[in-house]
């Protein structure tokens, strides 16, 4: 009887597993400056990894990788992989803050790439990635993030800048 059910179980388990969608290839960059002291750090997730590396921006300094993981969260991948590129503009800001907070990031799927520079400002499709990449890694490579007070701020705010092109025209 126990080997019965360890069959039916083991057959359930593949056909779930088969049914499942498989993600849309994507690559998501988020630059992380450091002007003061010359470096950057860069977090690359893709459909199937997540690297961060370190990138010095002195003459001869060489990158390195601090971290690496494969390990990601199926169901934010794939939210991330069905953003319509064509529906995100290229600059968001919150104008009544000037920190510093700037964010860079370069999305490229199906053969388009775009990118796009947020300042201050929570993009519902687009910042979330930095809650998930904050999620997966150790501590001391989290990015700076505070979704509650972006919201906040800019609802206090009562405005906020959004370039949809660098076209001259718009």
């Amino acid at each position: 009887m126990h080997k019965a059910n360890f069959i039916i179980l083991s057959i359930l388990l593949i056909t779930v597993s088969c049914k499942r969608e498989q993600i849309e290839p994507f690559e998501l960059s988020v630059a992380d400056y450091n002007y003061s002291l010359a470096y950057s750090v860069l977090y690359k997730l893709t459909n199937e990894k997540m690297t961060i590396t370190f990138r010095g921006e002195l003459e001869n300094e060489k990158d390195s990788v601090l971290y690496e993981t494969s390990d990601l969260p199926y169901k934010e991948l794939m939210k991330l992989s069905q953003v319509n590129l064509d529906s995100l503009g290229v600059y968001y800001s919150n104008p009544c803050i000037s920190d510093g907070d700037i964010k860079v990031y370069k999305f490229k799927k199906n053969g388009i790439a775009k990118q796009i520079q947020m300042e201050n400002y929570y993009h519902k499709d687009i910042s979330p990635v930095i809650e998930m990449i904050n999620k997966i890694v150790p501590e001391k490579f989290e990015m700076y993030h505070d979704k509650k007070d972006l919201i906040e701020s800019l609802e206090q705010c009562g405005e906020s800048y959004i370039k949809m092109s660098w076209d001259e025209n718009q």
